[in-house]
């Protein structure tokens, strides 16, 4: 999972989600407004903003690793039927993903969702990394582990799943082999560029983790911050524009 921004829509798409949203009274309704403006022309413009919103490989926001191509309310209709056309509530997935959320959205004692949204926090806050094996779970907080953490991965299961560990651990292994080539260069700058691709290609959030988390203390990251303060702050920057 990666932290993703989307921007604001056009005034006339705005306009067009309230007049739907307006049009709606009832979970049935919404339900059905919903499937009538996805088969119209009028979504057309939504879609393409929530495309733009996850990069040009159109990877999904939760898994990281299948290609979006279903919209995901991410507090479902089946909850709040009021959020069905709100910009805000709308993350572009996998249709693995969509599936498995669904209607699934626990809440905590005050309400408050226990499934990480990835347009409002940084990931990494509530999941740790396991550089070996490309696994990710949930942070220990004291004595449990993180709500957010432990119910999101339970209702996104396939977060976890082979083909998407395998894929984070091959950008692990392309970021080890960039500060490989960066320690090792004569011209450390120039040798920066690679790391600076690294992280625009990076899928799965993961420069955040090696720069602002528990992942800056592993090797190869950690003589890269001691040896290279100047090129480890220019990491930061350029992770920091990812969270």
């Amino acid at each position: 999972m990666r932290r993703i921004h989307k921007n604001q829509l056009h005034f006339v798409d705005r306009v067009e989600l309230l007049r739907r949203s307006r049009a709606v009274s009832t979970k049935s309704e919404a339900e059905i407004e919903w499937k009538k403006f996805r088969r119209s022309s009028k979504s057309n413009p939504i879609i393409a903003a929530l495309q733009n919103s996850v990069g040009p490989r159109q990877r999904c926001v939760y898994c990281c690793d299948s290609r979006s191509a279903d919209v995901d309310h991410f507090i479902p209709v089946a909850k709040n039927y009021r959020l069905t056309f709100t910009w805000s509530n709308l993350l572009w997935v996998c249709p693995e993903c969509n599936r498995r959320k669904n209607a699934k959205f626990p809440v905590n004692a005050a309400g408050e969702p226990l499934v990480l949204n990835p347009e409002a926090v940084d990931p990494w806050n509530h999941f740790i990394l396991d550089t070996a094996n490309g696994l990710i779970g949930p942070r220990y907080l004291e004595s449990d582990f993180d709500a957010i953490g432990e119910a999101t991965l339970e209702i996104l299961e396939c977060i976890n799943y082979e083909a998407v560990t395998e894929g984070r651990k091959r950008v692990i292994r392309r970021y080890h082999e960039a500060l490989d080539h960066v320690l090792s260069s004569k011209c450390a700058e120039q040798a920066m560029r690679a790391v600076a691709r690294e992280i625009n290609e990076d899928d799965f959030g993961l420069s955040a983790w090696f720069a602002l988390h528990e992942g800056a203390e592993e090797e190869p990251f950690l003589e890269f911050k001691k040896r290279l303060p100047r090129q480890w702050r220019a990491f930061l920057r350029l992770s920091a524009k990812h969270i």
